[in-house]
């Protein structure tokens, strides 16, 4: 009987071991984890597990219910604009709890010691899922799009009258607020890098921000430090002012910039277990 040989990396040959298969050496090259492939992995994360396809159902029938609401309100004679707004509302309300969810599920399901031990460059990790959320954000506004559509054929079908016409302006409004939300969502949840925790204070923060106006001296503060007010111009398709773009910066810099800081920085030095 023969003994098989192969040739190990540096093209010379031996033996193999009993059966035919042989282990990798231990100086064999290591091929580089593609970044594309990182993003699909992540962007996978987000609504291939168990929660985030029960969040998304639950979004879908928020979302039906909302258009239904629509058709039989008026006979579903509305703006296309206004069909776009019953359904991107619901997205851009919770879709961030999806970001939040790609940055905690990490650490409460102990799937961070696989994740990281398949791409131990951890900055690595936390770049594709910001790619992979403003993906999802993106994503949100081509579904809104869609749904908006349906619901005013359906209308049509219905016997609306009321015109098609919508501003590519608040189309585009609407595409920055999106991807802001989700951002958002996924630096608070890699601050707190706990689900509980950051989706309180992802949907406690704007509820708790306008009592600031209850106080005369906090009034002008507010106008500069709440997501919520500064972004609602841009869906509306009317040109902001110079004030109004330095009002969503800092506002975008409190609320995305510093928690992302933070939680690249936790990510970055947190033991994994």
């Amino acid at each position: 009987m023969s003994t098989m040989t192969v040739k190990d990396t540096a093209g010379a040959p031996r033996a193999a071991a009993p059966g035919g298969f042989h282990l990798p050496t231990i100086d064999a090259p290591i091929t580089k984890v593609p970044f594309s492939r990182l993003v699909r992995v992540e962007a996978r994360k987000l609504v291939d597990t168990l929660a985030g396809r029960w969040f998304l159902i639950i979004l879908a029938l928020v979302i039906v219910i909302a258009m239904t609401i629509m058709l039989f309100v008026d006979r579903g004679d509305h703006s296309y604009s206004t069909y776009l707004t019953a359904a991107g509302v619901p997205l851009g309300i919770f879709l961030p709890v999806l970001g939040i969810l790609s940055a905690t599920q990490e650490w409460s399901q102990r799937t961070a010691m696989t994740t990281f031990a398949l791409e131990p460059r951890r900055g690595r990790v936390v770049l594709a899922k910001v790619v992979s959320t403003v993906l999802l954000g993106l994503g949100a506004v081509v579904l809104t799009l869609l749904l908006g559509a349906v619901g005013r054929l359906l209308g049509d079908l219905r016997g609306a009258e009321t015109a098609w016409a919508v501003d590519g302006w608040a189309i585009a409004g609407m595409t920055l607020m999106m991807v802001l939300f989700v951002l958002q969502g996924l630096a608070f949840g890699l601050a707190l890098l706990n689900t509980p925790a950051a989706i309180v204070a992802y949907f406690a923060i704007p509820t708790l921000l306008p009592l600031m106006t209850l106080v005369s001296w906090l009034r002008t503060p507010h106008e500069w430090i709440d997501l919520s007010m500064t972004t609602a111009p841009l869906p509306m398709g009317a040109a902001m002012t110079g004030e109004q773009w330095a009002q969503l910066a800092v506002s975008v810099a409190l609320w995305v910039g510093v928690p992302l800081a933070i939680g690249v920085w936790r990510v970055l030095r947190r033991e994994v277990k």
